[in-house]
Order: structure tokens, then C-alpha cells, then sequence
């Protein structure tokens, strides 16, 4: 990991900072992290469970800015996540995140419906947390502190009807591509302070080669995504849904050494640069 001061970034780095503000980088990495974490899950064959484990690095220019731990365990058919992230680097020493994400989705009828989706997060000393109950269509949630709508748009009531948090919805997408069909699909999700449309998209078959040390090698399914944000988004931010590209937002699907499918890298566009997210090792 790097352990270096702003003074001390390379070139490009520090010509970046130059025009932004490294908070607004910071802010939106630990976003990015737990969104993604939502992202990093699979579906096992085997009805008597597993417990395995996965590490990830995110990267924003030359930099390790961001790690996660992400443990899994299946027990029939319930799917158990949790996960741990952190800061990394020049971030960590300057604007520190640390933040856990605990769900439960059940299989029925050969689709993945949520359970429970919770997340906890420190930033420069403030903790947030947000906890969701999903039972038979009724959506019990409770965020501490409460959003702040001189800062956020609202999330109305009416809006949470069939909504599912983001890790069921990859879970349900990872059993898609299992059984060889593409990866297109809309969800209507809530993650207990924002609810949004998320869009998949297949955009084709490539070959990844591993660009970093222990990196995935090998043949990909990558799919495009687009957010469209309905409440809990900032009232002031320099995103434009409206002219976001599936080529933006891109997941590459392939299958480990372990025969697992799964989200092997993600590469995000944005006016401030392209944060790449890798599977680095596996830790079962």
C-alpha cells in the first residue's frame, strides 16, 4: 500500500488535485466502495454451503485508495455476506473511512429475494448506519442519523414498493449468467439511503489480462450499468444521470480458479478520473 503525503504524489496526481478537491475524491471512494461491495457475490451449487473469502483493491490513478474483505457463506437457500472496507494509502492518512455491510437473501421459487441488508460506516470520526427488514413486500428501514434533506432529495414512501437491495440484485444477475444467458436486466433498489434504478446491460465477450500481480487472467463477460437516481441522491453534485453511457460503468464476470463466477474488475468513468476496482486473491 502506498503511505505517502499529498506533497509527495507522483506528477499526475498531483496535477489532479490541483482542480478538485481531494474530499470530493475521498467521499465518492468510500460510496463507490460500499456499492461495490454490494456487487461481489456469487452463487455456489452445493447444498451443503461453503464459507470462502475475497479480497479487493481500488484503485484511482497510480494509487491504492480503497481494500475490502469480503467473506461469504451459504447455508441451503439463504446466502449470508459481510464485508470489510477501508480507506487506503494517501486517503487513509488524510480522510479515513472504515465501514462494514452485513445481507441476507433467500432463495424461493428460483429467484433471490432480500432478508436483511445492513451497513455501518465511520468517516473522519462521524458513524452512520443503516439497517433494512424486507418481509413480504413490507420494507421496515432506519438510518441513524436521519438523511439531512437540506442536503439530499427525499426518498418517498410510494417509491419502495418491489425494491430489493443491491446484493440480492447481483445474486439474482450471477445466477443469470450461470445459466448462460446474458446479464440484462433492470432492478428497483434500495440500500436504506438511497433508492435508485439500476440498468445492466450485456455489452460482449473479451479476453482480461492481468495488469497487476495477482489480478484475474482470463476470458470475461462484461456488462454495462446506469443508476437512475429517485431519492437519497445529493441536491447539489456534478453527476448527470441523463448523459451517463453503459460504457461508463463497466463489470467484468468471469470465472476464478475456484469455479466461481464473479465480479472480477469494474472500471468507473467520471469527470474527476476512472476508479478501478480488482479481485486480487481469494483468501478460502
Amino acid at each position: 500500500m502506498f503511505l505517502q503525503s499529498h506533497q509527495h504524489l507522483p506528477l499526475k496526481e498531483n496535477k489532479i488535485y490541483k482542480f478538485i478537491r481531494i474530499n470530493t475524491i475521498t467521499k465518492f471512494n468510500a460510496l463507490f466502495i460500499k456499492f461495490v461491495i454490494s456487487i461481489f457475490v456469487f452463487i455456489s451449487n452445493d447444498a451443503l454451503g461453503f464459507k470462502e473469502n475475497y479480497y479487493y483493491e481500488v484503485q484511482f490513478g497510480n494509487l491504492i485508495v480503497g481494500k475490502a474483505h469480503v467473506f461469504l457463506q451459504t447455508k441451503g437457500d439463504e446466502i449470508i455476506l459481510n464485508t470489510k472496507s477501508k480507506t487506503a494509502g494517501f486517503l487513509n492518512v488524510l480522510y479515513e473511512y472504515e465501514g462494514e455491510l452485513n445481507s441476507s437473501s433467500i432463495r424461493e421459487n428460483n429467484n433471490w429475494l432480500p432478508k436483511v441488508f445492513s451497513t455501518t460506516g465511520t468517516f473522519n470520526d462521524k458513524k452512520r448506519s443503516s439497517k433494512i427488514n424486507f418481509q413480504n413486500n413490507i420494507v421496515k428501514y432506519k438510518n441513524d442519523p436521519v438523511l439531512d434533506l437540506k442536503k439530499v432529495h427525499p426518498i418517498e414512501q410510494s417509491t419502495l414498493n418491489e425494491v430489493i437491495d443491491p446484493v440480492t440484485a447481483f445474486i439474482n444477475i450471477i445466477e443469470k449468467i450461470n445459466s448462460n444467458e446474458k446479464c440484462d436486466k433492470i432492478f428497483k433498489i434500495f440500500d436504506g439511503r438511497r433508492r435508485y434504478n439500476l440498468q445492466i446491460k450485456a455489452l460482449g465477450n473479451t479476453f482480461l489480462k492481468n495488469d497487476r500481480p495477482k489480478s484475474f487472467n482470463g476470458k470475461v463477460l462484461v456488462c454495462g450499468l446506469k443508476v437512475t437516481p429517485l431519492g437519497g441522491h445529493r441536491l447539489e453534485t456534478k453527476w448527470k444521470p441523463n448523459e451517463d453511457k453503459f460504457t461508463d460503468f463497466k463489470i467484468f464476470f468471469g470465472e476464478t480458479s475456484s469455479g466461481r463466477t464473479l465480479p472480477v474488475r469494474m472500471n468507473l468513468e467520471r469527470w474527476f478520473g476512472t476508479v478501478i476496482i480488482r479481485l486480487i486473491r481469494d483468501v478460502s
